[in-house]
């Protein structure tokens, strides 16, 4: 019973937010976008030129359904479902002299209508502060948290996973640099760490603990091109190795080094070229035929034709463990298990009306897959295989009023194998939202 406590609560907060914000409780103020965090340390606004609350207070309800929650093979009996999603929202983006503190926080209750062992309640959470000296020092420091139903497809096929799997994320990011956005030459550091784990114990094999040091430098000839090469070292560990005999107890400790070159390159008004390709050593204590010597990288162009229409293309080149180059809010075992995954990346974007827009994904990714086995010699063999996903999206939101927003998604998602160490699937989801923000 108290298990449903939090949905009920969540689901009451929406309704009174949705009808506050469809009231114009709010103060009218000209439409602005949830803040980004990762614009530069914006110029203290004077209180008589302030035009938008440094506060926000939201509530979303979502309605989906996924026609292969657990993304196996027909041969498996794949399990459709539908579900619905309570969500509170609140944050905060003020500029207080020359720093900038962020915070955002969401807190969302997603329940299933036959499937209930996956009815589960989570959170994304992340606080920092944008930060600069007089004598031209800047930074940034960031903390992240996020709870969530993990994304279902292991990269195994002795792994058939049907119960409520949990993963729960933390990051933290501090970055310095000497000069701003505007110098010639930025010499910059930068620390990460970031600790994932699973609460399903098939999945434990994934739980992981990762840390990098970034030193490098950036150099800008002009107002159109920055360059930069940095230095990248990392020490990581795995709690429990995965072998066919079951999780050991000894953690797989791993360590890793390299080098990365980046660049921004404005092509035209309507064009922009970045990237960023690097070559990384990585080394395991135990799992030493997963040891990874290569390039990785992403190369992204962005063009936009018109003032209502861009596109952006991504040719991405990625080992597990490594800085993630694309969000994982797509698949996250994209890359689980995954010696090297090549990926292109297609999406557009169209300013219909003023407030229509709609949006478009394609994604196609190949695996190169490694499991360390013990053979019945004791030793330890590589079983290697590839795999390719293809997935599709187009969505449309609506922005109703300065308050109030809604959308909706259908999407495609496919996967092919030539190996029993991955399943091959097919899964449509759709799903809508509405959101209402109080600022």
């Amino acid at each position: 019973m108290t298990d449903h406590l939090p949905g009920r609560y969540l689901t009451l907060a929406g309704c009174l937010l949705l009808l506050a914000a469809d009231m114009g409780w709010a103060q009218p103020r000209p439409y602005v976008n949830v803040p980004q965090k990762d614009a530069p340390v914006a110029a203290p606004v004077a209180p008589a030129q302030e035009e938008s609350s440094p506060y926000y207070l939201g509530a979303a309800v979502g309605r989906g359904r996924d026609s292969n929650v657990f993304r196996l093979p027909e041969e498996l009996g794949p399990r459709s479902d539908s579900y619905t999603t309570g969500s509170v929202l609140a944050g905060i983006d003020k500029p207080i002299g020359r720093q900038r503190i962020f915070a955002d926080v969401t807190v969302r209750r997603q329940r299933f209508n036959t499937l209930k062992e996956l009815d589960n309640t989570g959170h994304k959470s992340s606080a920092g502060v944008d930060w600069e000296t007089v004598d031209k020092f800047s930074g940034q420091v960031k903390a992240e948290s996020e709870r969530t139903l993990a994304s279902y497809g292991s990269p195994f096929a002795t792994t058939v996973l049907r119960e409520r799997n949990i993963k729960t994320e933390r990051t933290f990011t501090a970055t310095a640099q000497r000069g701003n956005l505007r110098s010639k030459v930025q010499p910059f550091v930068a620390f990460n760490s970031r600790k994932t784990d699973y609460s399903a114990e098939a999945y434990r094999f994934r739980n992981n603990d990762r840390k990098a040091v970034r030193a490098g430098v950036r150099y800008r000839p002009s107002d159109l091109l920055t360059l930069g090469v940095a230095a990248v070292e990392a020490r990581g560990e795995y709690p429990f190795s995965r072998f066919s005999t079951g999780l050991l107890s000894d953690p797989d400790k791993y360590k890793s080094h390299g080098i990365e070159f980046t660049g921004d390159w404005a092509v035209t008004g309507k064009s922009n070229l970045d990237g960023r390709i690097g070559y990384e050593q990585r080394k395991y204590d135990l799992s030493t035929r997963r040891d990874f010597s290569g390039f990785n990288g992403m190369l992204r162009w962005r063009w936009q034709p018109t003032g209502k229409l861009s596109f952006a293309t991504s040719l991405v080149r990625d080992a597990d463990d490594t800085d993630r180059l694309v969000p994982t809010s797509v698949t996250e075992v994209a890359t689980a298990t995954s010696r090297v995954t090549n990926t292109a990346i297609l999406e557009g974007n169209w300013a219909a009306t003023s407030k229509i827009s709609v949006n478009a994904n394609l994604r196609y990714s190949n695996r190169k897959l490694v499991n360390p086995v013990a053979d019945a010699g004791g030793g330890i063999q590589n079983l290697t295989g590839t795999d390719k996903t293809r997935q599709a999206s187009l969505g449309a939101t609506w922005n109703a009023t300065r308050n109030v927003s809604a959308g909706c998604n259908v999407g495609r998602e496919s996967r092919s194998t030539n190996s029993n160490l991955s399943f091959p699937f097919k899964a449509n989801t759709v799903n809508c939202e509405l959101t209402a923000l109080l600022r």
